[in-house]
């Protein structure tokens, strides 16, 4: 194999280890009211094709990678990583894979949450956008905007709607000072801390 090919296979690889370590990674979590089971195998299908596909396009094509682009897809991939790792580690016990609300459910408006409602969302859609980037899998990008991101949205848009039943104005407040992907500039407005605390 090619360096390049040496590459595109460590990485899809190590986006693959990654993965399965965070899904099945063990976390002290309170249970809960789970809600659209389905959507979350849904994702995964919907990820593997995007992981896959980005491998056979780039092993079918043989396309040289622009080395701007692959670097850019590394950088948001990483910076994925890491927004998905600090929204976890601020829900603590109320983070779940599945959309979950719980009987003592906080609404969590500190850290990461004061600037976005969803985080964790907002980290998935970058790393899925940034595996075809990486590997230069144009087809593969299209997928990825065609199939998993409005399965993605449309995720968030159930769970907000199980958010709103479970705190009523107080999350309607947070929607309207916060971004749910992307930040607002009122988020900065926004006190740490604040008392008001969300899954």
């Amino acid at each position: 194999m090619t360096g390049t090919t040496w590459f595109v296979v460590g990485f899809l690889a190590l986006v693959v280890v990654e993965r399965a370590s965070a899904t099945f990674s063990r976390r002290q979590l309170v249970a809960g009211e789970q809600r659209m089971q389905w959507s979350l195998y849904a994702l995964y299908g919907s990820y593997s094709l995007v992981v896959g596909g980005a491998l056979a396009e780039y092993l079918i094509t043989r396309r040289p990678l622009i080395p701007w682009v692959s670097v850019l897809g590394l950088l948001a991939y990483l910076g994925s990583f890491a927004l998905r790792t600090v929204a976890i580690r601020t829900l603590r016990e109320f983070w779940s894979l599945q959309i979950e609300i719980r009987s003592d459910h906080q609404l969590i408006r500190e850290g990461v949450y004061s600037w976005l409602r969803h985080p964790n969302y907002a980290a998935i859609l970058l790393e899925v956008l940034s595996i075809p980037l990486v590997v230069n899998a144009w087809i593969t990008l299209a997928l990825a905007l065609a199939t998993f991101v409005p399965m993605l949205l449309y995720r968030t848009h159930c769970e907000e709607a199980a958010l709103v039943e479970k705190f009523g104005e107080r999350y309607r407040a947070y929607q309207r000072e916060v971004g749910k992907l992307v930040p607002k500039w009122s988020a900065r407005r926004c006190k740490p801390g604040s008392p008001n605390k969300n899954s």
